[in-house]
């Protein structure tokens, strides 16, 4: 049958040729099992392996993977290690983490938790029950890059469908960055003592949820803000990017442009004239 070395070099290619299904990497140790878990899933996802923790933080200083799936029990580096280097490495603690274990005790599960696993399944499982989680996990990714990206307007996140703590965490995010909109200074620095939250912290939950780094996110903030002021004011363009914190204008119109697609006179003119045709119709 074919190796994980042979399987990783067809499934790179078969990613880079349709890059839209999502990445997948199994870090398993029993061929077996290893096997059966990559041609019940590579129907849907391109499908990565790893026989251990060592070998599957190599296979990461070259690919990020939607998802990894991971035994516990391994040679050389286990579960529990790979998980926690994951978890604090910059680079790769966004990524969900589901963890395979035949240990399925209260304890080993906090264990797994608390190394930062997203998911805990007791072996034996139904292999139907790692698909369900395998698409849970990215389905919530995917709803909070849509809700984070979306060019739209959207402070408050009370009604989206968000686990509470998440939807707590970016209220406060959100609140932040406003409070501090048109200081051009506002940082990651500044984001982390509102919250109370170490720099990691901020970091590793802003890149899990929205795919973001902080400085991206509170640049994603004023180009949202200065959207609605564009759409809703009278002000002048140089009034409005100096309101919303950025202090050149070239960068302002440029990165506007690259979320709107239009420079920000040409934004407001279309905004209004959609206006303008409603109230006609």
């Amino acid at each position: 049958s074919e190796t994980a070395e042979e399987n990783n070099k067809n499934t790179l290619i078969n990613d880079l040729q349709q890059n839209n299904e999502a990445s997948i990497l199994i870090v398993e140790d029993d061929i077996a099992l290893r096997f059966l878990i990559r041609n019940i899933l590579k129907e849907q996802y391109h499908v990565y392996e790893a026989d251990n923790g060592i070998s599957a933080l190599e296979f990461l200083k070259n690919k990020t993977p939607d998802i990894i799936i991971s035994d516990v029990m391994m040679p050389d580096m286990d579960g529990l290690e790979l998980c926690r280097h994951i978890k604090t490495a910059p680079a790769t603690c966004h990524i969900p983490f589901i963890m395979l274990s035949a240990k399925g005790t209260e304890e080993h599960k906090t264990e797994g938790y608390e190394t930062g696993a997203d998911a805990y399944i007791p072996k034996p499982f139904h292999i139907n029950y790692l698909q369900m989680r395998v698409r849970k996990l990215l389905d919530y990714r995917n709803r909070m890059n849509h809700l984070i990206k979306d060019r739209n307007i959207n402070n408050q996140f009370v009604d989206v469908d968000l686990e509470q703590g998440d939807k707590e965490f970016l209220n406060a995010l959100v609140k932040a960055v406003e409070d501090n909109l048109a200081e051009s200074d506002l940082d990651a620095s500044k984001l982390e003592e509102a919250l109370h939250i170490s720099k990691m912290q901020l970091y590793r939950k802003l890149k899990t949820l929205a795919g973001m780094t902080p400085s991206e996110f509170i640049k994603r903030i004023r180009l949202k803000h200065a959207a609605v002021l564009l759409q809703n004011s009278k002000l002048t363009v140089s009034e409005i990017f100096y309101m919303t914190g950025f202090n050149n204008k070239s960068y302002f119109f440029r990165e506007f442009k690259k979320i709107y697609h239009l420079a920000p006179n040409d934004y407001r003119q279309k905004q209004h004239e959609g206006s303008a045709t409603t109230e006609i119709l």
